[in-house]
C-alpha cells in the first residue's frame, strides 16, 4: 500500500513548482541567524595627541585584519603589539617616552581599540655631522647640503628628516657620477633620558665618472650632424640631467618617434660611462588634411606636406595649400638648421595668396628667407627679409606695390595647458619697413604688436586681449591691403564684420588706416563638471591713420565655450551699437594662446 503511494507523490512533485528547495531554505534560513553585526569591524580610537601624532598610529596600529570575534586569550597579544607599534609611531615623531593607556571595549556585537596618548617630551636635535670624502668633497652639490642638511641643533627630532637626508647624500651621489659612494657611517643616535639626538652621516664619494663613448644608433642623419644634438662630449664630468637634456633634445628634433637613452653602468670602466641612445626614426613624410571654420573667413579647406628630414643634414620642408572663401594660397618653406638645431634655424620660404575680404581685394606674392631663433629666456626672435609684390584694389583704387621688406619679431608663448591655459599669456612684436632707395615702391616703417594675457579668477578664467600697430613715412594711398589696419571681426571687434571698421573714402568703402589700437576683456565661467563654459565679453577699439580722428567703437555680448579635444570651439552672440547689424554671430576654433 505504500509503494503506490510513494510513486504518485513522485509523479506530482514536478507540478509543484511554487516549492523551494531544501538546501534553498536552508541557506536562507542561516543567513536569517546570522547576527546583525557582520558588516560591523573593530574600530580604533585614539584620544590625545596631536593630529599628526594620531594619524601616524593609525598608519602602524591595522585594524583590517582583526575581526568581531574576539576570544580572550587574543586581548594581550592585540594590547601588547599595539603598544609597541604605537611607540614605534611616536618615535618616528621623535616621542621616546610616551604614556600610553590602551584597552579593549567591547560592544554587544563587536568591540573597540582605545589608545589614550600622552606623547612626553620630544627628542631634539644636538648635533648634526655631515662629511664627505673623496672627489665630492668640494664638488659645489655636496658642499651645499653640507652648509644646510635642512636638519639644525634645537629641531624636533624626525626620522623621516634623518632618512630624506640620507637619501639626498646618495641621490646627488647617483646623479653626479659617484658611482663607487658609500656611505662610512650612518647613525641616528638617540639618548632617550636627555632627550637629545646625533646624527651623523659620513660619505666617501669615491672618483667622480665621466661620460664615455656615446653610441646613437641611427642611420638617417650624418653622425655630425647628431652630434650637434649632444648637450655633453666625452670626457666632460657625468650627470643625469645631462642624459635627461640629451633625451628631450633627441625627441624635440622631430627627426625621432622613440628615443630611450642610458648610461651602461655594468660596462663602465677606466672612469668612463658609455652612453647608449636608442632611437626609431619618424615616418619620414607626413601628410595632413585640414578643415576650419570661421565667420571672418568661412569654410577653410588645406593641404599639408611635411618632408622632416629632406637629407642627412637634417633639412625639411614643407608646402601647404589653403583655400577658403576670402583667403587661399600656397606655400613652400625649407628649413636649414644651423649650429644649434634645436634652436637656431635659416628658414627659405616662398608663397603666393589672394584674399578678397569685401573690404580689398589683393594677389601677393612673396620670397624671402629668415633667421629663428630660441633664446634661454623663453623668447623667440625672427629677423628676415623678403621681397613682396602686391596687386591690391581697396575701395575705388588700385595699386601695385614692390617693396623689399627687412623685419625683426620678438615673440614669447607660456601656459599651464596650451589648449585650455588657466594660466598663461603670448606676447608678439614686429618691426618692419622698406625704403624707396632699396629696390621698393615707397618708405615706410611700420610696428604691430598684440598680446593676450589668462588667469584664473575664482572658478572661471579671466582673458585680456590686445592690439597695436604703427605706420611712419607712407600714406595709407601707398600701403598695399597687407600694410594696412583694419578692425572688427572674430579676434577683433566683435559685434562688426571682418575689416569692417577703420578709416572710409567718399564712397563710404572702408579704405583701412595707417595705425590699429584694440583692446578686449572677457570672462568664461564652467558650466557644471563638463566642458562646457560660458561667456560674457567686452571689446573696443578701431583703425585710424591719426589719433585726432580716431573713434572708439565698442562691441559686447555672450558666448559659449566648448573644451574639444584639439582646441577650445566658441561660439558668440554679440551687439555693437554702432554696427549696421542688429547682432553678429561669431564662430571660432583652436587653441586660446
Amino acid at each position: 500500500m505504500d509503494h503506490p503511494d510513494h510513486n504518485r507523490i513522485g509523479r506530482q512533485a514536478p507540478a509543484t513548482s511554487s516549492r523551494l528547495p531544501l538546501w534553498t531554505v536552508a541557506f536562507l534560513l542561516t543567513l536569517l541567524a546570522m547576527p546583525a553585526s557582520a558588516g560591523e569591524a573593530p574600530q580604533l580610537r585614539i584620544e590625545g595627541g596631536t593630529a599628526e601624532q594620531r594619524q601616524n598610529i593609525r598608519a602602524f596600529v591595522p585594524m583590517a585584519r582583526h575581526e568581531c570575534e574576539l576570544p580572550a586569550f587574543r586581548e594581550r597579544g592585540i594590547l601588547r603589539s599595539t603598544g609597541d607599534r604605537a611607540r614605534q609611531a611616536l618615535r618616528a615623531l621623535g616621542h621616546y617616552r610616551p604614556e600610553l593607556d590602551i584597552s579593549i571595549a567591547r560592544t554587544d556585537t563587536c568591540w573597540d581599540l582605545l589608545v589614550i596618548v600622552d606623547p612626553g617630551p620630544v627628542v631634539r636635535i644636538s648635533e648634526v655631522d655631515v662629511r664627505v670624502s673623496g672627489e665630492g668633497e668640494t664638488d659645489p652639490a655636496f658642499v651645499a647640503i653640507i652648509s644646510d642638511p635642512g636638519i639644525a641643533p634645537g629641531d624636533p627630532l624626525r626620522h623621516d628628516a634623518h632618512d630624506q637626508l640620507r637619501s639626498r647624500l646618495l641621490r646627488i651621489a647617483a646623479d653626479r657620477g659617484y658611482m663607487d659612494a658609500e656611505l662610512t657611517d650612518s647613525r641616528l643616535l638617540v639618548d632617550p633620558d636627555a632627550n637629545e639626538a646625533r646624527i651623523s652621516l659620513h660619505l666617501d664619494s669615491g672618483r667622480r665618472y665621466r661620460f664615455g663613448e656615446i653610441t646613437l644608433e641611427q642611420d638617417i642623419l650624418n653622425d655630425d650632424f647628431v652630434t650637434r644634438l649632444f648637450p655633453f662630449e666625452r670626457g666632460d664630468p657625468y650627470s643625469s640631467s645631462q642624459l635627461i637634456q640629451l633625451q628631450r633634445n633627441l625627441s624635440d628634433s622631430g627627426y625621432f618617434e622613440a628615443v630611450r637613452v642610458r648610461p651602461l653602468l655594468d660596462a663602465r670602466e677606466d672612469g668612463e660611462v658609455p652612453i647608449l641612445a636608442e632611437v626609431a626614426p619618424r615616418k619620414r613624410t607626413a601628410y595632413e588634411a585640414r578643415l576650419g571654420f570661421s565667420t571672418d573667413i568661412g569654410v577653410r579647406f588645406g593641404l599639408a606636406l611635411d618632408r622632416r628630414y629632406a637629407n642627412r643634414r637634417g633639412h625639411r620642408y614643407e608646402a601647404e595649400l589653403e583655400l577658403s572663401e576670402k583667403r587661399s594660397g600656397i606655400g613652400f618653406s625649407y628649413d636649414i638648421p644651423l649650429a644649434d638645431p634645436l634652436n637656431d634655424s635659416l628658414k627659405l620660404f616662398a608663397s603666393y595668396r589672394t584674399e578678397d575680404t569685401g573690404t580689398s581685394e589683393s594677389e601677393r606674392y612673396q620670397i624671402g628667407a629668415s633667421r629663428v631663433q630660441r633664446h634661454p629666456s623663453g623668447w623667440q626672435t625672427t629677423q628676415g627679409l623678403r621681397y613682396e609684390y602686391e596687386d591690391f584694389t581697396v575701395g575705388e583704387v588700385s595699386d601695385i606695390s614692390r617693396l623689399l621688406i627687412p623685419s625683426y619679431r620678438v615673440s614669447r608663448t607660456k601656459a599651464d595647458d596650451l589648449l585650455y591655459p588657466r594660466d598663461g599669456y603670448r606676447i608678439d612684436v614686429l618691426g618692419q619697413g622698406a625704403s624707396e632707395s632699396l629696390a621698393s615702391s615707397f618708405s615706410f616703417l611700420q610696428a604691430r604688436g598684440n598680446a593676450k594675457f589668462i588667469t584664473g579668477l575664482g572658478t572661471g578664467r579671466l582673458i585680456l586681449r590686445g592690439e597695436a600697430g604703427a605706420t611712419a613715412g607712407a600714406s595709407i594711398e601707398e600701403l598695399p591691403s597687407s600694410l594696412r589696419f583694419f578692425a572688427g571681426g572674430d579676434t577683433s571687434v566683435r559685434g562688426f564684420g571682418f575689416q569692417q571698421l577703420g578709416p572710409t573714402d567718399e564712397a563710404g568703402n572702408v579704405i583701412g588706416g595707417r595705425n590699429l589700437l584694440v583692446g578686449s576683456v572677457e570672462y568664461d565661467h564652467p558650466i557644471g563638471q563638463g566642458n562646457w563654459a560660458a561667456a560674457v565679453f567686452l571689446d573696443a577699439g578701431n583703425a585710424f591713420n591719426d589719433f585726432n580722428d580716431y573713434e572708439l567703437k565698442g562691441g559686447g555680448g555672450v558666448g559659449i565655450r566648448w573644451r574639444s579635444p584639439v582646441g577650445p570651439i566658441r561660439f558668440d552672440v554679440a551687439h555693437a551699437p554702432d554696427s549696421k547689424d542688429s547682432f553678429r554671430i561669431h564662430f571660432t576654433m583652436g587653441p586660446d594662446l
